[in-house]
This record gives structure tokens, sequence and C-alpha cells, in this order.
């Protein structure tokens, strides 16, 4: 069969809404295919998350800030209308006196990957390691989260990690200390890709599906 009769006979197949249920059902497959191929090249269940959580956000006048400001209304327990920060040096004045309790200096955050934190709305990359270390972004969950908590490593303990939000004033979940046993940690942040997250995150709205 020439390519030309194939071609047209695609085209008739795609007319209409039956096409739109094709494309639907095409792009479906290719995204779950894509996602079982990545998950297997970085070793993870969770090759791909999106950041539904504001606990992750340092700038106060992003383009998604307002989806925040709903939520939350505050940066580090701090009133929003009273601190505006619109780059690191204004954010660490704000938070960095919570991370230097913890003996982790200005200087070394700047060293951490995604210094700058994470926006609602960002599509992440997982990989999968057994070596973490203070400074990382992981991907776990807790027993009562509906979606993959993403936070940052504060602190190593032997089998266990203990995490916070860079937005949050204080660690957790899943307790207090925002103590996460390595056995739940689907891996570390590597990549970031910017907006891609919201296709996941207004599907879910609209579906009810995680």
């Amino acid at each position: 069969m020439k390519y030309k009769e194939i071609k047209n006979k695609w085209d008739k197949l795609t007319e209409g809404w039956f096409g739109n249920i094709v494309y639907l059902f095409l792009g479906f497959v290719i995204a779950y295919s894509f996602n079982i191929f990545l998950g297997y090249a970085l070793n993870t269940d969770t090759p791909v998350v999106a950041v539904y959580s504001c606990s992750m956000e340092h700038n106060t006048f992003n383009n998604w800030w307002i989806y925040c400001n709903l939520r939350l209304n505050e940066i580090c327990g701090k009133d929003i209308n009273d601190y505006n920060p619109t780059n690191f040096d204004d954010y660490w004045k704000i938070c960095g006196s919570w991370y230097e309790s913890q003996n982790i200096s200005k200087e070394e955050f700047k060293s951490f990957a995604f210094k700058d934190g994470l926006e609602v709305g960002d599509m992440i990359v997982v990989l999968n390691t057994e070596k973490f270390d203070v400074g990382n972004i992981i991907i776990f969950n807790t027993d009562t989260g509906k979606f993959p908590i993403i936070h940052r490593i504060y602190s190593i303990n032997g089998g266990t990690v203990m995490t916070k939000g860079d937005n949050n004033p204080s660690p957790g979940p899943p307790n207090p200390y925002g103590t996460v046993n390595v056995n739940s940690i689907h891996g570390k942040a590597i990549l970031k890709i910017p907006l891609l997250g919201w296709v996941k995150i207004l599907f879910t709205q609209v579906t009810g599906i995680p």
C-alpha cells in the first residue's frame, strides 16, 4: 500500500469527534509508554512528578504566585504583605535563619541544586539512588498524603533523612521533624521542566485521578 493511500485512510479515520478520541487515546498510550521507559532508565516507579504544592516556592512575584497566595498568603510562616522576595538574597533574609540554626549557611544553600526552589506547575524528573546528601530535593510518600511530597533534605541520620519545604516555617510531614525513612523515597530531583506539570495538575483536578 502506497504512502498516499495510507495517509488518506488515516485522515478519514481521524476526522471529527472520533478523530479526537483516537488522538487522545494515542496521547495516553505514548505518555504511558514513555513513563515506563523513563522509570526503567532512572530505576524508579515515579520518574516524573508535578509540583502541586507551594511548599517549595521562593518568589512571591512569579507568574503562578496567585495560586499559592490563595492557599498560603505567607512565605516561611511570614505574611507576604510584609515580605516580598524577588531573588535568593531576599529569600534568605526571610527564611535563612532557620537553616542557619541547622548549621546550613547561605553559601552552602546557594550550592544546592534548585537553590531557588520549585514552582507549582514544574515537572520534576526523578532519579532513584542509594546516596542522598543534605540539600537534595527528594520525592517521597506519606501514609496520609494523596500525592508524593517534594521537600529538601536538611539533615541525614543513618537510615533516615529530615526534610523541609523551602517555603515552610518548619519541617514535616510526616512528623514534626520531617523524618523520612529512605525506603519511602522514590528518588531525588535531577531536572526541572517549567510549566509542563500543569498538564498533570489540570488533568487531576478534572478527573480526580492522582
